[in-house]
């Protein structure tokens, strides 16, 4: 009997293969984007999830409360020692990140023989106990004994590979920033793609101690008044201690070690490791917000597709109503026609299940590439993953049954007498009414994604775009590797003889960066530090002038090796309460213990992005830790210019790696998630309009068949094209306004609600809902066109005799 329905359904569908093609065209490109979202959504969401006691594996973090609340993933580098002595149960690991580091092999002679300029975040000073913590597969070695002394190293099978290729590496020697070499103890496993934890260079934390005059050794490893965001503290939580006793711990810890003067502006977190990921407090790389709105993507799309099926199904029930009535007749049972039903929806589903599994398996491993955002998906489709397939044998039994139950229902329900006598009209299977109802859903959807695709769009041309306060173009930024042993001024009198170069400046940091330093400071003859922190940028007095930034008041910082002076910004002179910017010149600023005048006020810039708002400012010389250059460029001869800042640059740094960004590049950098989700909500975007025209093809085609005689009647009384047109363009026209009534209001509060996380922001005016509805009116327009004309121009003289 089974296998009969199965027969049946499959001569049915090859029967009406156009109608079969659409569905599973429309199902298809619905179910294969809700495969890539889950998994987008099951790759985020399970980040270092293999780690076997994850559930126990915590982080302590910062929060600042100077003046506000502000938090950081990072802790004082002390802290290690203070949660071994307090809570010697804990298993506490320190780990400090590092950024961009040299590293080369060394030959017979031990000179430099292979040079590696490793970006990002690759490498990491570690202790032993940072394994037991987390699982690593040690290939080679072992943690306790492997970087348990200073000056050693271990690598990842990858980079193992990569520096000493199929030699043995353990015993070799690693040159790190030219400074330090390093013995390689130890071989671990390559990192998960679904990892916080990038790292493939592990250098022993002794280190750093053995190294005083390195950088992050010396007397910053005992401060507890600053903190490094890449300074991490790792704990496991034994099972008998819970994370309510550890806090309450950190809470002396903190008054303990802080001191009396200072603990009230720190306060440390114990915090799940696995909510890092997802958390906005502590900048976690994925947000749990554009979790669920890919979900809701996700989910939309399946919905108009299976609406879709339901529009182009029921429009197809009145031509297959005999066919019921002859089985009814026979004695076939409504529970019979309605499983038939079932199963030809099965097998439409089970065709678009494979075929939306082909394209979706086939774009995934090119995804994160397309999105220029490296581990946003996994690279390859993970078959093993029971998960996966639970969710694809979930997802067709809900395809089935929400696309397939009500046409199924509709076909059974019909009386025999009336199908055999071809009486069925639009009445018995749900009249206009119901594919009124779920066009006008699928076009609610589809203007939703509309809204939220224009409102995205505007807002990152709105940031990338906006002045950030002075000019950006032009300048690149080039390392400083040691800015302690050049002579910077004689450096940059050499980059002004280039043709190409307007103006050169040593710094620590760009104007707009998103790295920064932050501290406490004393305002002149006030007895205590500001209660705020203010942000430091260490430059010479070329700054001001190669970047473009205004003075308000004052004069420039003289020319100095050393602080001899200060220039703050606007918004300084507002939170120290002065009346105006001239009140400020002259007066002592402390900063870093460094006593010296305000020289100038300069006019506010954004100095991280537009998502924050603007911080107070400090800008003072201190020559050995301008590890960065800006150069201004001319518009002339721009390729020739570069390769002569290189060539100067490598007769003064030899024995490193040249390397450049330009700044306007490195502020687009900040926007890259908006922009990843920005590609994605316009690509899901066209994918429910294409799945939505679908439906109103359907429709439409439908309201011809029904329409035929009446448009007859009215060609042969004289009506023209036009009138006869109006009959489908007054309909659909209907229904996307009320559509749109729907949508615009939804819209208008979800991306309002979005926008709330940024400090400058785009408005969403009457505009962007007027393109939306417009938009939507040109894509019907133009699916509907093809069946309305034909219906319009068919020979009134063959639709009356057809009737």
């Amino acid at each position: 009997m089974i296998l009969n329905y199965f027969k049946i359904a499959w001569r049915n569908l090859l029967r009406n293969q156009t109608y079969a093609l659409l569905n599973i065209g429309g199902l298809s490109l619905g179910l294969a984007c809700a495969l890539l979202v889950f998994w987008f959504i099951r790759f985020q969401t399970t980040h270092d999830d293999y780690h076997t006691n994850i559930d126990r594996i915590y982080q302590v973090t910062t929060e600042f409360r100077f003046d506000g609340s502000s938090y950081s993933r990072g802790v004082p580098t002390p802290m290690w020692k203070a949660m071994r002595t307090e809570l010697p149960k804990l298993t506490t690991g320190m780990c400090l990140g590092a950024y961009d580091l040299l590293l080369a092999t060394l030959d017979a002679n031990g000179k430099p023989q292979k040079k590696f300029k490793e970006e990002g975040p690759k490498s990491a000073y570690v202790q032993p106990e940072y394994f037991s913590i987390f699982d690593y597969t040690w290939q080679v070695g072992n943690a306790k004994q492997a970087l348990s002394k200073p000056n050693t190293i271990v690598l990842s099978e990858r980079m193992a590979e990569k520096y000493f290729g199929k030699e043995n590496p353990i015993g070799k020697i690693i040159r790190l920033e030219n400074q330090l070499d390093l013995e390689v103890t130890g071989i671990v496993g390559n990192p998960r793609e679904n990892t916080n934890l990038p790292y493939e260079f592990f250098v022993s934390f002794e280190t750093l101690p053995a190294n005083p005059k390195f950088r992050h050794g010396g007397s910053d490893l005992e401060h507890w008044g600053g903190v490094n965001s890449n300074t991490f503290c790792f704990t496991l939580l034994p099972e008998n201690v819970s994370a309510a006793y550890v806090q309450k711990q950190l809470e002396m810890i903190n008054k303990k070690y802080h001191g009396e003067n200072d603990y009230k502006s720190y306060f440390h977190h114990l915090v799940p490791f696995r909510e890092i990921h997802h958390s906005e407090t502590y900048y976690g790389s994925m947000p749990m917000k554009w979790i669920w709105i890919m979900g809701a993507i996700g989910l939309f799309l399946i919905v108009t597709a299976c609406f879709n099926f339901i529009n182009m199904a029921t429009a197809q029930a009145m031509r297959r109503s005999k066919e019921v009535g002859v089985r009814k007749s026979i004695g076939g049972t409504k529970s019979q026609v309605f499983v038939q039903f079932l199963i030809e929806t099965t097998l439409i589903t089970l065709a678009a299940m494979v075929v939306g599994l082909g394209i979706a398996a086939s774009i995934l491993p090119n995804a994160s590439e397309w999105l220029e955002q490296p581990g946003a998906w996994p690279t390859s489709v993970a078959w093993s993953d029971a998960m996966l397939w639970l969710f694809l044998a979930g997802l067709l039994v809900v395809v089935v049954l929400l696309a397939g139950s009500y046409p199924g229902l509709i076909l059974a329900g019909f009386r025999p007498v009336l199908a055999l006598k071809g009486s069925v009209t639009t009445r018995h299977i749900g009249g206009m009414s119901v594919r009124r109802g779920l066009i006008v859903f699928q076009f609610v959807l589809i203007q939703l994604l509309v809204i939220c695709t224009l409102v995205v769009n505007n807002q990152v041309d709105f940031m990338l775009n906006k002045s950030v306060g002075y000019e950006t173009k032009g300048i690149v930024q080039v390392p400083i590797p040691a800015p302690d042993k050049i002579n910077q001024a004689t450096f940059r009198e050499r980059l002004l003889t280039i043709p190409g170069v307007a103006d050169a400046s040593f710094c620590l940091f760009m104007p707009t960066d998103q790295s920064a330093n932050t501290t406490n400071f004393r305002y002149d003859t006030r007895q205590k530090d500001e209660v705020w922190q203010i942000s430091t940028k260490n430059a010479d007095h070329n700054y001001i002038k190669t970047f473009g930034l205004q003075l308000v008041a004052g004069q420039n910082i003289p020319q100095s090796d050393t602080t001899r002076g200060y220039l703050i910004n606007e918004k300084a002179v507002e939170r120290l309460g002065l009346k105006s910017p001239n009140e400020a010149l002259g007066k002592t600023l402390r900063v870093w213990g460094k006593p010296a005048p305000i020289y100038g006020v300069l006019k506010n810039w954004n100095n991280t992005s537009f998502q924050n708002d603007i911080d107070p400012i400090a800008i003072f010389t201190w020559k050995d830790i301008h590890h960065s250059c800006g150069i201004k460029l001319k518009a002339a001869n721009l390729q020739q210019t570069m390769k002569d800042v290189e060539k100067l640059w490598n007769e003064y740094f030899p024995d490193h790696l040249y390397e450049q960004h330009f700044l306007d590049d490195r502020i687009a950098e900040s926007y890259q998630l908006e922009k990843i989700m920005l590609k994605l909500i316009r690509v899901f975007s066209l994918i429910a309009i294409f799945i939505g025209c679908l439906g109103l093809y359907g429709l439409v085609k439908f309201m011809a068949s029904q329409k035929t005689k009446e448009i007859g009647v009215r060609k042969v009384l004289g009506a023209s094209l036009t009138s006869i047109l109006s009959l489908f363009g007054k309909e659909i026209a209907l229904l996307i306004v009320v559509a749109f009534v729907i949508a615009a209001p939804a819209g208008w509060y979800m991306m309002q609600s979005w926008l709330e996380d940024y400090s400058y922001k785009i408005p969403i005016g009457a505009g962007i809902m007027l393109l939306a509805i417009a938009l939507t009116f040109l894509v019907a327009v133009v699916t509907a066109s093809y069946e309305s004309m034909k219906a319009a121009l068919a020979n009134p003289v063959k639709s009356l005799r057809s009737e």
